[in-house]
């Protein structure tokens, strides 16, 4: 369902959280204390109204709306604990938290809750960050934005314009989807996994972004970890004590070759993977992995992960036989992979044994990969260091269809 507001919408700190949103932007920053002294804010409503920009998303105001507007009162449901709590609310439902810091002490403008909401949100991926040239003790969130290569604006509309350009055309999300920001909303990885959540009437009521991880630095997500608080409709509760870890979805490939034995000898990949818990030390997995362009083909991703850590280079695509796409590990991760099989001529065959006996290592060295080929018969699997993972695909492939 695609739904768009063509109106800005201002939501204050004495307002509830909407239901509703397509896009947002939470304005963080120092407040004046003194009511005759005038809100920034005010200017960066102005700047997003304004024809040339038109902003048609909801803007968080962490003001109370009779203060905002100097109407001399504050609402009567507005208590500090409120706004605390208000703020941390909407700070977590923002697609984007903009830091404007005009920081002038002596002028009532510390900031130093600010300070706090800065440091609690460096790591979301939801920051955009500015303050004026003149402002007094930013040099410390100066560095911490540059140490993450992330921009420092000196003007507020400059600040403004950049948040606009993240949030694009933004995505309509309602009840508990406000909670997921567009940056994790957008992946191809999220949406596979809701999509099946809605499959059988569950729905998603609450969840925080507990940690992210982009590509080189773009705006491009390769995996985050979700918490989240499910409706289970065929059980009619809620779980919530769980988290959900989303990664760009695999091809894997299970090259083989039928030796003069009637033995099956298979391709596998040694590999260090930090997670790794054996007393081996190396991860052994058949090849695979992701690419990181969006809607590549996974038969063709199949073969470039053959060539990269096996050295084996096959044109023929249509020997690439493909098995089916299921689940790794469905208690922990939501990834996907996909499974293809292709048998080896003899020199082939050959041309990895020589690879293995040289020791010779493959991999993307950008990516800080380096793997190592390993021959192995089908005898020596239950004795190898596979994970269970790996002899259930290995196993499936070469005898499901049989």
């Amino acid at each position: 369902m695609n739904k768009k507001n063509n109106t800005m919408k201002l939501v204050f700190s004495d307002h509830p959280v909407p239901s509703s949103i397509t896009k947002s932007i939470f304005l963080a920053g120092p407040s004046p204390r003194d009511k005759n002294v005038i809100d920034w804010r005010h200017e960066a409503v102005s700047y997003l109204s304004s024809a040339s920009i038109n902003y048609d998303g909801t803007i968080f105001i962490p003001v109370p709306e009779g203060r905002f507007h100097g109407t001399d009162h504050d609402s009567s449901t507005w208590t500090y604990d409120n706004q605390i709590s208000w703020e941390c609310e909407c700070r977590h439902v923002a697609d984007l938290i903009v830091f404007w810091i005009p920081r002038y002490i002596d002028e009532g403008m510390a900031g130093f809750t600010t300070n706090v909401e800065f440091g609690e949100d460096i790591h979301s991926g939801k920051i955009v960050y500015g303050r004026p040239e003149n402002a007094e003790k930013c040099r410390y969130l100066d560095t911490r934005m540059k140490e993450l290569k992330l921009p420092v604006f000196t003007s507020l509309a400059n600040t403004l314009h950049h948040a606009i350009s993240l949030l694009g055309a933004g995505a309509y999300r309602s009840n508990g989807e406000v909670y997921v920001p567009l940056f994790i909303w957008k992946t191809q990885q999220f949406q596979s996994w809701y999509s099946n959540l809605k499959l059988v009437g569950n729905r998603l009521e609450k969840a925080k972004v507990l940690h992210h991880m982009k590509i080189n630095n773009s705006q491009q997500v390769f995996s985050y970890i979700l918490w989240s608080n499910i409706w289970i409709e065929a059980e009619k509760r809620y779980k919530e004590n769980e988290f959900v870890f989303a990664r760009t979805d695999i091809s894997t490939i299970l090259a083989y070759y039928k030796d003069n034995d009637d033995d099956i000898k298979i391709a596998l990949i040694k590999e260090f993977r930090s997670p790794v818990n054996n007393s081996n030390g190396f991860v052994y997995e058949l090849p695979g992995g992701s690419s990181f362009e969006p809607n590549v083909d996974p038969q063709l991703i199949a073969k470039h992960e053959l060539e990269e850590e096996c050295g084996i280079n096959i044109d023929d695509m249509s020997r690439f036989k493909y098995v089916g796409q299921r689940q790794l590990a469905a208690t922990l991760s939501s990834h996907q992979a996909q499974l293809y099989t292709i048998e080896l001529t003899k020199e082939e065959y050959e041309q990895m044994l020589e690879n293995e006996k040289s020791n010779r290592t493959f991999g993307v060295s950008e990516d800080s990969e380096k793997t190592y080929l390993k021959m192995i018969s089908i005898s020596q699997l239950q004795d190898s260091f596979l994970d269970f993972s790996m002899l259930g695909m290995i196993y499936y492939a070469l005898y499901s269809n049989k």
